[in-house]
């Protein structure tokens, strides 16, 4: 076999080297990147890929997670309580196991939030009355029933001992839970009083939205009047607090403010990331990667961990779910449902994203690995200790039990008068690889469609024209042999990058088999099928074409 010359192009194509004959590798076909490139973000949110589906009675109005995850009695375990129609129903954070139902009510439940232990459940109703559940028996603890309009908003305080409603009667009212009265009634909306949220920096603040386009703070130091009045500028339907109680969250039409509390309620951002009305707004303190060091911070054996990574979730009728990131207000990533998003809420872990939709369907998506205090994002594996946190694993000691002991020394560099003796290695060649070093053209083709990347076929293709083999590989096939290229061809013309490369076979198998058309049921149906996809991407072509007119004709108008 006679040797040829080293390519001239400089690329490590499928070709004989000088001197003994050796066969360098064909590399992989090489693509110029992607504009958008995957992001740290975008590869944490997919994590979130197990789903459970939940079919409801009703609209799913409310989520609400509670209760502590690393508690091991049943009243204490995290649960993941949804209201759909005249029901609340109960289920273990990842929405598989459905543990209790709650279905006194006489007409519609809304709101049915569980307390930070898991114990009791609050709801309210559209008669305007607010019940309290005991979760282990499911037996009524309290009524509170002086609201005369629908309850559409309920949440427990900080000190777990009273209740706040807001309802479409325009009213937010304090309930004690020990005496079963109201000692405070806020006056103020006038409309319905749909969002409510107490304040993380204050027991005594609370927080409502009304479609009166106004959010209210309310301070019981003093008195029953409104603190602070925030006009949003449309029917307000959720509002969140910010971790350390400084900025409110408001989310009403298509819009999400930001205010500064601090300030007197001035707006920080307004923001139109939805197509349609927000329904769902929630701010969690850390439900992101966590932005790590550069490195490890040791001192002795522990490792310093950066800070949280708080995130904004936006849930809208439009069917997605948006994560916000806090700090330029962007978009980090989009999730699409099949429904109307009503609500949404992530479990304390940031393990479980429930969300309720206007269908009645109740989606849950768990993360495949679950989150553990951020060790598996940066590749880090320390070992957990319950005393010291995460601390480094000790260096193992290098003995042949270890593949390192085997490799050790490669790396060294030698000294400048030492001799170097080289050792030939065996190169190990795929299949399509030892068939284009002995020349046979199909047989390297058929291969590299078998392995079924792209980039190795697309390689292989442009080797075999560059040596003018490209006609041979493709003749003298029979059906069997010739539906696995067509096939290929069929699923990557209409791909730009290989559109070129797929025309020049289609014509070459036509140039090839044209007379034969008819012999064949399989391959006269594989090019029909061809035949289709061409005509489709014709189709969008016109299409595309049509809607660039239309928009030059709307921009150059304004």
């Amino acid at each position: 076999m006679e040797s040829r010359s080293r390519n001239p192009r400089g690329d490590a194509g499928g070709v004989l080297a000088q001197g003994l004959g050796e066969y360098r590798k064909l590399a992989p076909k090489r693509y110029a990147p992607v504009a958008s490139r995957e992001t740290a973000e975008g590869r944490y949110w997919r994590e979130y890929k197990s789903t459970a589906l939940a079919e409801q009675v009703n609209a799913v109005t409310s989520v609400s997670y509670g209760g502590a995850a690393n508690d091991e009695g049943e009243r204490g375990r995290a649960k993941l309580a949804a209201t759909s129609g005249a029901r609340v129903t109960l289920y273990s954070p990842t929405g598989v196991k459905k543990l209790r139902t709650f279905a006194r009510f006489k007409d519609v439940a809304y709101s049915g939030v569980l307390r930070d232990d898991g114990r009791a459940l609050a709801v309210g109703g559209q008669a305007g009355v607010v019940q309290l559940f005991d979760c282990a028996s499911r037996a009524v603890l309290r009524k509170f029933t002086t609201h005369v309009a629908a309850v559409r908003a309920v949440r427990w305080s900080m000190d777990k001992l009273h209740l706040a409603s807001a309802s479409d009667d325009a009213t937010v009212r304090i309930w004690d839970i020990s005496t079963g009265s109201c000692v405070r009634r806020h006056d103020g909306h006038t409309d319905y009083a749909r969002a409510l949220e107490r304040s993380p920096a204050s027991a005594e603040m609370w927080a409502s939205g009304s479609y009166d386009h106004t959010v209210k703070l309310w301070d019981a130091r003093v008195g029953r009047e409104a603190v602070m009045t925030i006009n949003h500028t449309a029917p307000v339907e959720d509002i969140a607090w910010y971790p350390s109680g400084n900025l409110l969250v408001s989310v009403g039409g298509e819009d999400v403010c930001v205010w500064d509390i601090l300030s007197g309620g001035r707006a920080l951002q307004r923001m139109r990331s939805h197509q349609k009305t927000i329904t769902t707004v929630s701010v969690h303190d850390d439900a992101g990667p966590p932005a790590f060091a550069s490195a490890f911070d040791i001192v002795g054996s522990e490792t310093a961990l950066s800070s949280k990574a708080p995130r904004m979730i936006t849930g809208s009728l439009d069917g997605f779910v948006k994560i916000h990131e806090l700090d330029t207000f962007t978009v980090t990533h989009s999730i699409k449902y099949p429904g109307p998003v009503m609500t949404c809420s992530l479990s304390p872990d940031a393990n479980c994203l429930a969300v309720g939709m206007a269908n009645k369907v109740l989606s849950v998506r768990r993360r495949t690995k679950p989150r553990q205090g951020g060790d598996e994002y940066n590749g880090y594996q320390g070992v957990r200790s319950k005393r010291k946190g995460f601390t480094m694993k000790k260096p193992r000691r290098l003995d042949a039990g270890h593949w390192r002991y085997f490799i050790r020394g490669q790396n060294t560099k030698a000294a400048a008068d030492a001799t170097k003796i080289l050792r030939q290695r065996r190169i190990h060649l795929a299949v399509h690889d030892r068939m284009l070093k002995q020349f046979r053209y199909g047989d390297a083709l058929d291969a590299a469609v078998n392995l079924g990347r792209t980039e190795v076929v697309a390689a292989v293709i442009e080797e075999i024209g560059r040596r003018g083999g490209l006609q041979k590989a493709l003749a003298n096939r029979d059906g069997d042999s010739l539906i696995p290229i067509l096939v290929y061809v069929e699923k990557n013309i209409a791909k730009p990058r290989h559109t070129a490369q797929m025309v020049n076979i289609v014509n070459r198998v036509i140039d090839l088999y044209g007379g034969d058309v008819g012999a064949s049921p399989a391959v006269d149906k594989a090019l029909r099928r061809i035949q289709e996809r061409i005509k489709a991407q014709l189709k969008l072509q016109e299409v595309l074409v049509q809607l660039q007119g239309m928009a030059q004709m709307i921009l150059g108008g304004r």
